[in-house]
């Protein structure tokens, strides 16, 4: 799964002379939180909301708070945006995006192409991406949990061939190695067209620990 495919495309964007007051506008309105910063096609800043909540002229004692006003409707995003901008390459990989955005502690990530925004990728659509990936918004599914899980791969093969057994169909899976707790494996899958009281006393008969069946209905 790959940035290019859940990002945003033609993002909304303002230039470096917009007002702080006209930003938080434009998010109001278009109920979004984060806009990237241009000067003629080039990317040169970010601002978000919580950026623009903030700003306010420097605290100087001498100046009224109607003076203090004026300074803030006449501010703009160039005074406050955030000038290092994280970015990312529409071909990297949506994990690859999730992990860059960790390591800086951000929600957002411009996506650029040979020095041209072409998306804007958010937490939101890493989101979708991991729900679509684990088959979660699929109707009609359920997903099965086995705690303790083997170390050897071969009994993957040995728990669709159960599933197989009894015509039902794979959705995802996933194996998850030390989550919680360092040295559990679990194996989480979705599935679908079959009964999954049956699948569970197969598995639990196979001597699979199935800790968790949840449904979609």
């Amino acid at each position: 799964m790959f940035v290019k495919y859940w990002m945003k495309t033609n993002p909304i964007t303002i230039n470096v002379d917009t007002l702080v007051i006209d930003a938080k506008k434009i998010m109001k309105n278009k109920k979004i939180r984060r806009l990237p910063v241009m000067k003629g096609e080039r990317l040169v800043g970010i601002v978000t909301l919580a950026g623009l909540r903030e700003a306010q002229p420097s605290q100087a004692t001498s100046l009224s708070i109607h003076e203090l006003n004026y300074l803030l409707a006449k501010m703009t995003v160039a005074e406050i945006m955030t000038r290092e901008v994280i970015t990312c390459s529409p071909d990297i990989t949506m994990e690859k995006a999730a992990i860059l955005g960790t390591k800086h502690g951000i929600g957002a990530l411009p996506v650029v192409e040979k020095g041209k925004l072409v998306g804007i990728i958010t937490e939101s659509d890493i989101y979708r991406a991991f729900l679509h990936m684990l088959g979660a918004t699929r109707k009609d599914s359920a997903r099965i949990t086995l705690d303790n899980f083997s170390q050897n791969q071969d009994e993957i093969v040995r728990v669709i061939e159960i599933l197989d057994g009894l015509n039902g169909t794979l959705v995802s899976l996933a194996l998850i190695d030390d989550v919680p707790i360092a040295g559990k494996r679990e194996l989480v899958f979705r599935v679908k067209d079959v009964d999954v009281e049956v699948l569970g006393k197969q598995l639990r008969g196979s001597g699979y620990v199935v800790s968790n069946v949840s449904r979609i209905e």
